[in-house]
This record gives structure tokens, sequence and C-alpha cells, in this order.
């Protein structure tokens, strides 16, 4: 029997990482670039509501069944991480492709969650799947604004 690398707490504590992770920068753009200001700081304001979402959904399903016994097999959390650092100098067409680049990340992590979680409760899925949908918006809102 494999041991179990990746448990649903692991996957859950990692979201919040990547929310705060993306807050942060966001709030770093927001105060950095005053024309688009209320853009990022409204990325921010959804990272953080992603993180609730995700959270309060794991809080009001899991079980000890779930968390004891449920594995995301050959997910490799390293594969979805995501450094985001911005030099003081960087202009807006570089912190906007870092913030593509985040959000391509984002989706991508979400999406295979969701699609690795599906034999669980239908919540768990939909919450990912939902949070990979916002996060597809944003990053369509970011290439627009990179292309003008």
């Amino acid at each position: 029997m494999s041991e179990c690398s990746v448990t649903a707490a692991a996957v859950i504590r990692f979201t919040e990482q990547l929310e705060d992770t993306a807050a942060g920068l966001y709030d770093r753009l927001a105060a950095k670039f005053e024309a688009h200001r209320e853009l990022f700081a409204g990325f921010a304001k959804d990272s953080r509501k992603n993180k609730t979402l995700v959270l309060r959904t794991y809080q009001e399903t899991i079980t000890d069944a779930l968390e004891a016994c449920y594995c995301f097999e050959g997910l490799v959390l390293d594969d979805h991480r995501f450094a985001a650092t911005l030099g003081q100098q960087a202009e807006l067409p570089d912190a906007l492709t870092a913030a593509v680049a985040l959000e391509e990340q984002a989706v991508h992590f979400y999406l295979d969650i969701a699609q690795r979680s599906q034999a669980l409760l239908a919540t768990i899925p939909r919450a990912f799947r939902r949070v990979a949908e916002v996060r597809g918006k944003r990053k369509e809102q970011l290439q627009m604004l990179l292309s003008r």
C-alpha cells in the first residue's frame, strides 16, 4: 500500500498560502500603480474571499474519514508553487506579466484539485472550480491591460 503524501489539510494549507501570496502581490501593486489601484485592490480582496470560500467549504465538509483516508495521489504541491517577487523598480508591464503567470499557475492548481477531488462531496470540487473561474477571469483582465 502506498503512503499518502498530500492530505486534504495539506491542500487547504497550500491554498491559503497561494491566496495570501496573491493578495500580498496585489496589495503591493495597488500601492505602486496609482492608476490601477482600484483594480489591484479588488484582486487582493477577491483573493481573501477565495481563501475564505475554500477554507469554509473544507471546514463544513471535513470528516475524520476524509482527512484520515483521502489522499491526492500523485499530486506534487511544489509543482504549483509561485513566488510573487517583484523588484522595487518593476514597471507596470513586468508587474502584469508576473500577475498573469500567478493567475495561470493558480487556475492550473484549482482545476487539478477539482478534478482530483471529484470522488468527494460535490461541494469540494465545486468550490475549487469556482475559484479557478474567478482566477481565469482575473487573468483575462490582466492580459487585456497588458496588451494596451
